[in-house]
C-alpha cells in the first residue's frame, strides 16, 4: 500500500507541476494555442483544463468544478433512460431551468418518436464517454472549466443513434441532441 501512496503522491506533485508550468507559459504571453499545440491538445481543451477566468460581476476567479468522469457517464445514459421510458418528470431536476423551458417534455417526446421511427426502441449502450464541446475526449477526473459533453451510441433495435448531453459545472444540462452517428459538425 505504501507503493500505491508514493505513485499516487507522484502523480498529484506532477499535476501540480504542469499547471504551475501552464500559468507560467501564460504569463510568458504563451497562446492556448501554443499550450494545446504542446500537451497534444485544442486550445480549448487546454484553455478548460488550466485556463482561469475572472467575473468582471464580482472580481474573483471562476474556478473550475472537478468533474467525475464516470458521473457524468451515468447521468448521460440516465437522460436518455428517461427520455426512452418517457419519464420527464424525472428528466427535469437533471436540467437547468432555462433549458426546461427550451426543451418541454412534448418537445423531447416528438423528437424521441423520430428517433423511434427511424431505428427502433434503445436497446443498450456502447462507447459512453465525456468530450469538450468540439470532440476531444476527457479521459480522467479533472478540475474543468465550464461545459463538457456525455456522449453515447444508443443501440437501438434497427439502427444507432448518438446521443450527447451537454452539462454545466454544477452538472445541469444544458443541451440535448440525438444525431446519426456521421452526423458532422455538430453544434456541441
Amino acid at each position: 500500500m505504501d507503493e500505491i501512496q508514493i505513485a499516487k503522491s507522484s502523480l498529484d506533485a506532477a499535476k501540480a507541476q504542469l499547471r504551475e508550468a501552464v500559468r507560467q507559459a501564460r504569463r510568458d504571453g504563451r497562446t492556448w494555442a501554443d499550450i494545446g499545440q504542446t500537451l497534444g491538445m485544442s486550445r480549448q481543451a487546454a484553455f478548460k483544463r488550466f485556463g482561469e477566468v475572472t467575473n468582471p460581476a464580482t472580481g474573483q476567479t471562476i474556478e473550475g468544478a472537478v468533474m467525475s468522469i464516470e458521473k457524468i457517464r451515468t447521468l448521460t445514459e440516465q437522460v436518455f433512460n428517461y427520455i426512452s421510458a418517457a419519464e420527464y418528470e424525472s428528466l427535469e431536476p437533471l436540467m437547468h431551468p432555462d433549458v426546461r423551458s427550451e426543451l418541454p417534455a412534448p418537445l423531447i417526446a416528438e423528437t424521441w418518436a423520430r428517433v423511434l421511427a427511424d431505428v427502433g426502441a434503445k436497446e443498450s449502450y456502447s462507447d459512453t464517454h465525456v468530450s469538450f464541446p468540439a470532440g476531444e475526449r476527457i479521459e480522467e477526473d479533472d478540475q474543468l472549466l465550464g461545459t463538457v459533453v456525455g456522449v453515447t451510441t444508443l443501440q437501438c433495435e434497427a439502427g444507432e443513434v448518438m446521443g450527447r448531453v451537454a452539462f454545466d459545472d454544477q452538472l445541469r444540462v444544458v443541451g440535448l441532441l440525438l444525431v446519426d452517428p456521421a452526423q458532422s459538425p455538430l453544434p456541441f
